[in-house]
């Protein structure tokens, strides 16, 4: 079912497989235990998507192991760094922000994975990324919105999703200044 080594997770959709058919699980099993449709299962089979974080913790606790086994990381705290950037975009802007992300990141895969970067520096790398993806996201949907569409309803939500976005950029630069002390 994997679309072959080209795919960015290839690694992971062969164990996915793997783990699924040795504990004798359906998609619809695996996703339905994960709550996730059975098409996203195949999409992580196929190695072009990853598990969000929640999904990865409840996929690692469905085989019994952690999600470093599950996703065979080397550095975990590395693809948990993309996972939440990935569901930030996801949570405040949906699904459509989500995949940019998703994509973006997966995106600097070579870039990361190349060696050319020290772990620390991928850490920040990736913090800064995760602040650029919701910054800008929330600058483009307060532009495109159009004057007659900016009620006070609209201020004050746009005025909670922009303390959202403060708080995901400080927990971003806290995080990168905890990866860096480690």
């Amino acid at each position: 079912m994997s679309e072959g080594k080209n795919s960015p997770y290839a690694e992971f959709g062969e164990r996915l497989i793997s783990l699924r058919k040795q504990n004798k699980m359906s998609r619809q099993q695996l996703g339905d235990l994960c709550g996730v449709a059975p098409s996203t299962i195949v999409n992580y089979e196929r190695g072009t998507r990853i598990p969000y974080a929640d999904t990865a913790v409840k996929m690692a606790q469905v085989f019994g192991m952690t999600v470093e086994e599950l996703l065979g990381l080397d550095n975990p705290h590395l693809e948990m760094e993309k996972a939440l950037a990935v569901d930030d975009m996801g949570r405040l802007f949906g699904k459509q922000s989500a995949d940019a992300a998703q994509a973006y990141l997966d995106g600097t895969n070579a870039l990361l994975a190349g060696g050319s970067l020290s772990v620390e520096d991928q850490l920040d790398f990736i913090s800064v990324m995760r602040k650029v993806l919701v910054d800008a996201e929330f600058r483009a949907k307060q532009k495109h919105t159009p004057n007659k569409f900016r009620t006070p309803e609209w201020q004050e939500k746009n005025a909670a999703m922009r303390a959202e976005v403060d708080r995901i950029m400080s927990d971003a630069d806290s995080e990168a200044s905890n990866g860096s002390d480690e």
